[in-house]
């Protein structure tokens, strides 16, 4: 099976890095959250564990699914119909990948049925997608939308909006 992680183990310099203890802690928290989420993790090298193995899923979603669609999604490309963008299939295959997976919604807060996870394990998938399709690359990086909605927008706003990323991952649309 490919697995575009585990197949370059350079990427995992970044999660071994000094600095990410210091930004695990800040991000999860102190391991606060650990009493409220069942998944949240209990500590340092817990978050750790919990990244890679996000990232390995990743990374054979990226191998076995993504790349392979790649020719097929470019050869098709998206369509207008009824004035509303449809996919091209392999697209749509790909996103349904990951939303089943639970992947979307990556750094976004647990309380919006997010991952929690930092910007450092999310740019690294950026480059596992982006090997397999840089063009799907666009599509898994507009998850980049909803953290900055939640990282400058009032609670009002952000009730409202990342509520509805839920909304959008079972609907398998990428708009907010």
């Amino acid at each position: 099976m490919e697995n575009f992680y585990t197949d370059n183990p350079h990427l995992k310099f970044h999660l071994n890095h000094p600095l990410m203890e210091k930004i695990v802690k800040l991000k999860e928290s102190n391991y606060s959250q650990k009493d409220k989420y069942d998944f949240a993790p209990l500590d340092f090298e817990d978050a750790i564990d919990n990244y890679d193995k996000v990232m390995e899923i990743i990374g054979e979603i990226s191998g076995e699914i993504i790349a392979p669609n790649a020719e097929a999604v470019d050869k098709d490309g998206p369509k207008l119909v009824n004035n509303e963008v449809v996919y091209a299939p392999g697209t749509q295959q790909n996103y349904d990948a990951l939303v089943k997976a639970g992947l979307v919604g990556f750094t976004l807060p647990r309380e919006y049925d997010g991952l929690n996870m930092p910007i450092v394990p999310y740019v690294m998938s950026g480059e596992v997608v982006s090997r397999a399709d840089a063009g799907f690359a666009n599509i898994w990086g507009l998850q980049d939308c909803a953290e900055t909605i939640n990282e400058f927008a009032s609670d009002e706003i952000k009730a409202r909006k990342l509520q509805r990323v839920e909304v959008v991952h079972r609907d398998n649309l990428v708009i907010l």
